[in-house]
């Protein structure tokens, strides 16, 4: 039933780097449907950070490629009829030893399967893998490429360190006191069980074909947690970052409306964090951003006075005002070049 067709097809997509992206394709002749393999080789050996995991694993460096096509299960719509007869459930059981079907995959073999009226033959068309092959390289060069990029800046962030090139430097003030501490990698089901992410999980944004990590920023006796989740498309499609701040209790969008504008002016005002095309150092931008905004919500904290000795978070941001509003929103947007923060 699964049985592959003796003759293979291997492309090799190559990139201005030295690194290649290896592509092997196979027809499966009883289902008459296209799978593909992959692997990757770099010009030099590099050291998996531990996080990095998932990023150039086989089973996930392709995933939604097009929005929605996470190659698990089969296109073909006969297929499911054939299935039932062998008892086998869903091909997604096979695609480790036979390939992923992905969507696109069957357009570069010239073949369609339309969805609202199954037919059982399905012939090639040169056409159709002509008119998909142009734009579908192009999205695999930049996947290789967004993927080897959030690998090395993983190499750095599990070191506490947050790599901002010397083009991003105006993004930040010259200062910055709060500091990265742990990036680690999470499974979706971790991310589901935050009592903080569940606005985006409500909202549709959290899929298990999506990546997931947790940052821990510090300054002094205050911690932020920031849950991310990396859309299979970055950097086209930016991380979401949600937060939660222990210092004094416990804070997050739910109970604090600065954190909920600390969420936004790194998930919603992205693009002024983007960098240089074709933005890869969007993910540790935010990052840098995020420990600079903690900065201004700890030091624009009223201090009690009640209390002796100098303040744990003394003011050495530039704000034009420190809170404003009856939710006491905090000035959080950097102003380059006269180095001040604003309100937005």
């Amino acid at each position: 039933m699964l049985k592959r067709h003796p003759l293979s097809v291997t492309i090799d997509l190559k990139c201005k780097d030295e690194s290649v992206l290896h592509l092997t394709f196979y027809y499966l002749m009883n289902l008459n449907v296209m799978t593909v393999k992959t692997k990757v080789t770099t010009a030099v050996e590099m050291t998996t950070p531990i996080s990095a995991g998932d990023l150039l694993s086989p089973d996930s460096l392709l995933n939604c490629l097009y929005p929605g096509d996470h190659g698990k299960k089969t296109p073909n719509p006969a297929n499911q009829f054939q299935f039932d007869k062998v008892g086998i459930l869903t091909l997604n059981d096979y695609v480790t030893e036979l390939g992923h079907p992905y969507v696109w995959v069957q357009k570069l073999g010239g073949l369609h399967f339309p969805k609202d009226q199954p037919q059982h033959t399905v012939t090639a068309d040169n056409s159709l893998s002509a008119s998909h092959m142009e734009m579908t390289m192009k999205l695999l060069r930049t996947r290789l490429q967004s993927r080897l990029a959030l690998h090395k800046q993983f190499a750095s962030l599990e070191h506490g360190i947050v790599p901002v090139s010397s083009e991003c430097q105006q993004l930040f003030p010259a200062k910055v006191v709060s500091h990265l501490v742990k990036w680690t990698a999470i499974t979706y089901e971790d991310y589901l069980e935050l009592s903080y992410t569940k606005d985006i999980v409500e909202a549709g944004l959290a899929e298990d074909t999506h990546l997931y990590y947790m940052a821990l920023i510090e300054r002094g006796t205050a911690k932020l947690q920031a849950a991310v989740v990396l859309n299979p498309g970055y950097s086209s499609v930016p991380p979401i970052f949600s937060l939660c701040l222990t210092w004094k209790g416990e804070r997050t969008n739910n109970n604090d409306d600065n954190i909920r504008a600390m969420e936004s002016e790194v998930s919603v005002f992205y693009k002024e964090l983007s960098g240089p095309k074709p933005g890869y150092q969007l993910l540790t931008n935010q990052l840098q951003r995020l420990c600079v905004i903690l900065d201004v919500y700890l030091e624009t904290e009223s201090h009690d006075n009640s209390v002796e000795g100098p303040k744990e978070f003394p003011q050495e941001k530039m704000c034009l005002r420190l809170v404003r509003g009856p939710s006491r929103m905090k000035p959080f947007k950097f102003n380059h070049p006269q180095g001040f923060f604003s309100h937005r």
